[in-house]
């Protein structure tokens, strides 16, 4: 085993990470947030996996993504961070990762299910909470545009894009 490469739906469909995990890590990361089964389901088999290639491994569980910062900055050099819970909750994690440094490639997602997600209306630069998907049409909270919710979207703002209908 030279990855750990699920290739299904839940960690591509963010599209703003690694395709798969390399094991060329010095150290991993495994983060759950919030606590559905399938979340820490997928953490479990992240941390079997990654015991059986022996690879060091520190496992945390949060009930949202406030704490990925401390994570992030007592790490070292050649960290490889795995996150696994809601959508919204972690493309935040993902955000804060970006802007603390740390590469597409060094990160993987599970995304293990949807609840909110956050839009960014490109007329008035305001973040919207909505229960939609992509290709959906939302009210925009800022400007009260209506909203297309495209599949892109930014991993330093942690939302998707929209465009104006």
């Amino acid at each position: 085993m030279t990855s750990i490469d699920e290739s299904d739906i839940a960690a591509a469909q963010v599209g703003i990470t690694a395709a798969s995990m390399d094991l060329s890590g010095r150290q991993y990361l495994l983060i759950a947030i919030g606590d559905a089964p399938s979340t820490t389901a997928k953490v479990a088999k992240w941390a079997r996996d990654l015991a059986s290639a022996h690879r060091a491994v520190a496992l945390y569980s949060l009930p949202d993504g406030a704490d990925i910062a401390d994570l992030i900055d007592t790490s070292t050099v050649g960290v490889r961070i795995m996150i696994a819970g809601a959508e919204y909750e972690v493309m935040q994690a993902v955000a804060v990762a970006r802007a603390a440094g740390i590469l597409p490639c060094e990160l993987f997602i599970h995304i293990s299910h949807v609840d909110v997600i956050s839009v960014f209306c490109p007329h008035c630069d305001t973040a919207t909470r909505a229960l939609a998907r992509p290709d959906h049409t939302i009210e925009c909270s800022g400007c009260a545009r209506d909203l297309v919710v495209r599949p892109h979207t930014s991993s330093h703002r942690a939302m998707y894009l929209a465009s104006v209908a």
